[in-house]
Protein backbone atom coordinates (compact mmCIF):
# COMPACT_ATOMS: atom_id res chain seq x y z
CA UNK A 1 0.00 0.00 0.00
CA UNK A 2 1.42 3.55 -0.56
CA UNK A 3 1.93 5.98 1.48
CA UNK A 4 -0.15 9.02 1.00
CA UNK A 5 1.34 12.37 0.31
CA UNK A 6 0.64 14.66 3.48
CA UNK A 7 0.84 18.46 2.31
CA UNK A 8 3.22 20.42 3.36
CA UNK A 9 2.06 23.39 5.68
CA UNK A 10 2.58 26.46 8.13
CA UNK A 11 0.40 25.40 11.47
CA UNK A 12 0.03 29.20 12.83
CA UNK A 13 -2.15 28.86 16.86
CA UNK A 14 -4.45 31.60 16.50
CA UNK A 15 -6.48 30.63 20.12
CA UNK A 16 -7.63 32.67 22.18
CA UNK A 17 -8.71 32.24 25.34
CA UNK A 18 -11.95 33.73 26.81
CA UNK A 19 -9.86 35.34 29.89
CA UNK A 20 -7.01 37.44 29.87
CA UNK A 21 -6.07 36.05 33.28
CA UNK A 22 -4.17 33.28 31.23
CA UNK A 23 -1.89 33.69 28.45
CA UNK A 24 -2.57 32.84 24.58
CA UNK A 25 -0.91 32.38 21.47
CA UNK A 26 -4.43 34.51 19.81
CA UNK A 27 -4.01 37.23 22.45
CA UNK A 28 -0.69 37.87 21.71
CA UNK A 29 -1.15 38.66 18.19
CA UNK A 30 -1.05 35.08 16.35
CA UNK A 31 -3.75 36.12 13.76
CA UNK A 32 -1.36 38.90 12.88
CA UNK A 33 1.58 36.41 12.91
CA UNK A 34 -0.49 33.92 10.08
CA UNK A 35 -1.54 37.27 7.92
CA UNK A 36 2.05 38.41 8.01
CA UNK A 37 3.39 35.40 6.82
CA UNK A 38 1.10 34.62 4.46
CA UNK A 39 2.15 38.04 3.14
CA UNK A 40 6.04 37.37 2.83
CA UNK A 41 5.20 33.75 1.41
CA UNK A 42 3.26 35.80 -1.67
CA UNK A 43 6.09 38.10 -2.04
CA UNK A 44 8.66 35.41 -1.98
CA UNK A 45 6.23 33.26 -4.39
CA UNK A 46 6.64 29.87 -1.63
CA UNK A 47 4.05 28.14 -2.46
CA UNK A 48 3.14 27.03 1.44
CA UNK A 49 0.32 27.25 2.83
CA UNK A 50 -0.48 28.54 6.23
CA UNK A 51 -3.33 27.19 8.21
CA UNK A 52 -4.92 28.67 11.59
CA UNK A 53 -4.43 26.08 14.01
CA UNK A 54 -5.83 26.26 17.30
CA UNK A 55 -3.42 25.54 20.21
CA UNK A 56 0.06 23.21 20.31
CA UNK A 57 -0.70 23.47 24.37
CA UNK A 58 2.62 25.57 24.80
CA UNK A 59 0.56 28.87 25.03
CA UNK A 60 3.01 30.68 27.52
CA UNK A 61 5.39 30.69 25.04
CA UNK A 62 3.15 32.02 21.74
CA UNK A 63 2.85 32.43 19.67
CA UNK A 64 3.53 29.58 18.31
CA UNK A 65 4.46 28.08 14.42
CA UNK A 66 4.82 24.41 13.76
CA UNK A 67 6.32 23.36 10.31
CA UNK A 68 4.34 20.63 9.32
CA UNK A 69 4.68 17.49 8.92
CA UNK A 70 7.46 16.51 11.07
CA UNK A 71 8.92 20.10 11.00
CA UNK A 72 10.68 22.75 13.13
CA UNK A 73 8.51 24.11 15.84
CA UNK A 74 8.59 28.44 16.86
CA UNK A 75 7.95 30.00 19.59
CA UNK A 76 7.56 33.74 20.73
CA UNK A 77 7.53 34.53 16.93
CA UNK A 78 7.43 38.12 16.42
CA UNK A 79 7.33 39.75 12.65
CA UNK A 80 10.90 40.67 13.32
CA UNK A 81 11.87 36.67 13.18
CA UNK A 82 9.77 35.94 10.13
CA UNK A 83 12.61 36.09 7.52
CA UNK A 84 14.18 33.46 9.79
CA UNK A 85 11.00 31.44 9.22
CA UNK A 86 10.97 32.12 5.64
CA UNK A 87 14.64 30.42 5.87
CA UNK A 88 13.75 27.16 7.23
CA UNK A 89 10.50 26.69 4.98
CA UNK A 90 12.83 26.99 2.13
CA UNK A 91 15.05 24.35 3.82
CA UNK A 92 11.39 22.28 4.81
CA UNK A 93 10.82 22.23 1.00
CA UNK A 94 14.24 21.55 0.03
CA UNK A 95 14.86 18.20 2.32
CA UNK A 96 11.04 17.19 1.95
CA UNK A 97 11.14 17.17 -1.85
CA UNK A 98 8.89 14.36 -2.71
Amino acid sequence: MDNPVVPKKALVCVHQRLTEAKASCGGRGGERIAEQLEAALAREQLDFPVERFICFGQCEEGPNIRLAPGGRFFSRVTPEVLPDILLAIRQFLEINKS
